[in-house]
């Protein structure tokens, strides 16, 4: 399934770069980001203890994205971050249960200093995720719709490329959250 999505993600993006370089107001971008969730869950020990464990999340995962300018100064951006499978940590040490997952979200931009070589911009949106926790004495999964917000700076590499650094703080259940610092590049402006 995750290499499916992967090539259609991939085929929309192709099929619409033509279009992009024909109109400077489409784009679209690939990018790169270590993301980062903590949380605290009581865990059972299975003789009626329960002990709060700080669990943590962290990987680096791939980011796909494609926008639309609606002016100089904001942008509408639909996004795909895949949360590639990596060991979860309970207390800094490894727990054998392996977390992945994914968010398809969509997002406004307000670009500051949108025609100069480097434009900061804040971003807010929201996003639908996906998450599975994976033991070897089952899974669990879970899904939920919730807000998200970010911050970064696009800059000009010539009239049509562009590169991106960015902060994104994603809102998951329980007061967790997902945090995302990446890189990419964005195509067609």
């Amino acid at each position: 399934m995750k290499t499916q999505l992967k090539v259609v993600a991939l085929s929309v993006l192709v099929a619409t770069s033509t279009y992009a370089q024909e109109n400077k107001d489409m784009y679209f971008g690939l990018g790169m980001a270590q993301s980062k969730s903590n949380g605290s869950e009581y865990i059972n020990d299975g003789v009626g203890n329960t002990t709060l464990v700080d669990l943590q999340y962290k990987k680096k995962n791939w980011k796909a994205l494609i926008g639309m300018r609606l002016d100089s100064n904001w942008s509408i951006e639909g996004q795909y971050i895949d949360f590639s499978t990596a060991d979860v940590t309970a207390n800094g040490v490894e727990t054998g249960i392996d977390m992945s997952g994914k968010s398809l979200g969509v997002a406004g931009l307000y670009h500051f200093n949108p025609q100069g070589d480097y434009s900061p911009f804040v971003k807010l949106g929201w996003h639908y995720w996906d998450l599975d926790l994976t033991s070897p004495v089952g899974s669990v999964s879970g899904d939920g719709n919730h807000a998200f917000y970010g911050i970064g700076i696009d800059g000009k590499i010539n009239e049509t490329i562009k590169y991106r650094v960015e902060f994104e703080r994603m809102s998951l259940d329980d007061g967790d959250n997902m945090n995302n610092i990446g890189v990419g590049l964005l195509f067609g402006f």
